[in-house]
C-alpha cells in the first residue's frame, strides 16, 4: 500500500509539473523567450558547465557595447530587470526577453515598465549583469 501511494504521489507531482511548464510556454509568462539565442555550445550536458563563459561572452567586461531594449519588469527585491532586447553582440546573444541582474540597484528606481533603454551587459562572476542603463527619450 505504501509503495503504490508513493508511486501515485510521484506520478501526480510529475504531471502537475509538466502541465505548469507546458502552460508557461504558451501563456506569455515571464520565463525566457530564447528564440534567437545561439545554442551551438550547448549540444551536450558536458558543455553546459562552460555555457556562461563560452556562450555568454568570455571577457565581456572588456568588450561591452550598448544594446537596445524595452523594460518588461522591474524587480527591486531581486535587484533584477527583465528586458525584451535586440542582439547583445559581446554576449553572443540574439534577441529575446530575459531577466538580468543589475550591478547598481539604484538603476531600478530610474526605470519603469515600457521604457526604451540602451544598456551594457557584462559577464560578472558568470552572471549576465547590466552595468550601465540609459532611458531613451
Amino acid at each position: 500500500m505504501k509503495k503504490s501511494f508513493f508511486k501515485a504521489t510521484a506520478a501526480i507531482g510529475c504531471a502537475v509539473l509538466a502541465m505548469n511548464v507546458y502552460a508557461d510556454q504558451g501563456s506569455g509568462g515571464k520565463g525566457m523567450d530564447t528564440g534567437g539565442m545561439k545554442m551551438d555550445c550547448m549540444k551536450t550536458m558536458e558543455n553546459m558547465k562552460d555555457m556562461k563563459r563560452d556562450c555568454m561572452g568570455n571577457g565581456a567586461a572588456n568588450a561591452a557595447s550598448m544594446s537596445s531594449g524595452e523594460v518588461k519588469d522591474v524587480n527591486k527585491a531581486n535587484n533584477s530587470i527583465t528586458l525584451k532586447h535586440g542582439p547583445i553582440d559581446n554576449m553572443h546573444m540574439g534577441p529575446m526577453t530575459m531577466a538580468f541582474a543589475v550591478k547598481d540597484p539604484a538603476v531600478l528606481s530610474r526605470v519603469k515598465v515600457g521604457d526604451k533603454v540602451k544598456f551594457k551587459v557584462e559577464n560578472i562572476n558568470d552572471i549576465a549583469t547590466i552595468t550601465s542603463l540609459i532611458v531613451q527619450k
